[in-house]
């Protein structure tokens, strides 16, 4: 799966994404928003990994963004961030296929994460989908 990850944490990048290229991921690194868009003009992203605190476009900003461009309405997202995420912002979000996580999170919590939102596709019309 190819992940893009929007963070102005370099540290935690270099950690983060090591752990993802491990795993058989190919990733791309951005230090805010408005670089997201740049590298998404040439990267096949499956799913986007935002920040909400960075300089110039935030996180937030950029999902809203990203969900106004045709190819990327339905991209699922992660959207993590040191500070209290207000439970406003979580529910306006609800069904747009993002989960939230605070940060300072464990690997695995972000594993399992990316499994929940990326899971398998749900063939909604099984039989035409075999025939």
């Amino acid at each position: 799966m190819n992940i893009i990850i929007a963070d102005d944490d370099s540290n935690l990048l270099s950690m983060i994404s090591a752990h993802l290229q491990s795993t058989g991921h190919g990733i791309v690194c951005v230090g805010d928003g408005n670089e997201l868009f740049e590298k998404l003009k040439g990267f096949s992203a499956d799913l986007v990994i935002l920040d909400i605190n960075m300089p110039g476009l935030d996180g937030l900003a950029a999902f809203e963004k990203l969900r106004n461009l045709e190819d990327y309405k339905k991209i699922p997202a992660i959207i993590w961030s040191g500070l209290k995420i207000p439970e406003s912002d979580t529910m306006s979000l609800k069904n747009q296929q993002v989960r939230f996580i605070k940060k300072p999170f464990n690997i695995a919590q972000l594993d399992a994460l990316i499994k929940e939102i990326t899971g398998p596709v749900i063939l909604h019309n099984y039989d035409s989908y075999f025939s």
